[in-house]
């Protein structure tokens, strides 16, 4: 585990984080988004420039426990957070102009509106390819606490799948923007990891296709 001596939160995240790393979300679980940036600056020299108030994590539902293991709702709210439902039933939590969402990944083929976790008293919104994160992370010590996030290679892969069936330029062109930063610290090696445990679809590899083109990144690097 690596100690990341530089990265500071601003306080209402670093609060979120080290309340969550205590009841033993991040021994599966991770930071996902944006947020991982900062820690990606100190682990590999990633310059990015923060834009987000948005935090998003990702539960990992692999041995999902119907028995509560932490009151996620509770810890969140005593940090002084207000939850709340969206019109499409996700909990979401907000303090401070953050706002705080949690996701699960959703089997192909399946409609799901909403993921109920019992183990943390929370929901989580469904999305495809929230495996790819889950699947390989890694941890590092911030100040006094351990947090879990995505490994490079796979939130680089992540991002170039999401990035095509994103509904608005915005957001399309900050993917695109984060997998540009992060290709100087790509392992091919890990790259051909992440890509062979994934079942890749046509339609998938043509998202991937179409982001590589966009940023000029060799697709071979992928599935050589």
């Amino acid at each position: 585990m690596k100690i990341l001596r530089t990265v500071r939160f601003p306080p209402q995240i670093g609060g979120l984080l080290r309340a969550l790393s205590e009841v033993g979300f991040f021994d599966r679980s991770l930071l996902i988004g944006s947020w991982v940036m900062p820690l990606y600056r100190e682990l590999y020299g990633v310059h990015y420039l923060l834009r987000t108030l948005d935090i998003d994590f990702a539960v990992h539902l692999a041995h999902p426990q119907k028995q509560m293991r932490a009151d996620l709702e509770r810890v969140i709210t005593d940090l002084g957070f207000v939850g709340f439902m969206t019109a499409g039933g996700i909990q979401k939590f907000t303090a401070a102009g953050y706002e705080v969402e949690f996701t699960a990944h959703r089997p192909g083929g399946r409609e799901i509106d909403v993921v109920a976790i019992r183990e943390w008293n929370i929901n989580a919104l469904p999305l495809p390819f929230v495996s790819i994160l889950t699947g390989f992370s890694e941890t590092a010590k911030v100040e006094d606490f351990t947090i879990r996030i995505p490994i490079p290679e796979a939130y680089f892969i992540h991002k170039l799948i999401v990035a095509s069936r994103r509904r608005t330029v915005e957001k399309r062109e900050k993917d695109l923007e984060q997998c540009t930063v992060l290709i100087p610290i790509l392992s091919d090696n890990r790259l051909h990891q992440v890509v062979q445990a994934q079942r890749i679809a046509k339609p998938t590899r043509r998202s991937m296709t179409r982001s590589c083109d966009a940023i000029a990144f060799p697709l071979q690097r992928l599935f050589s």
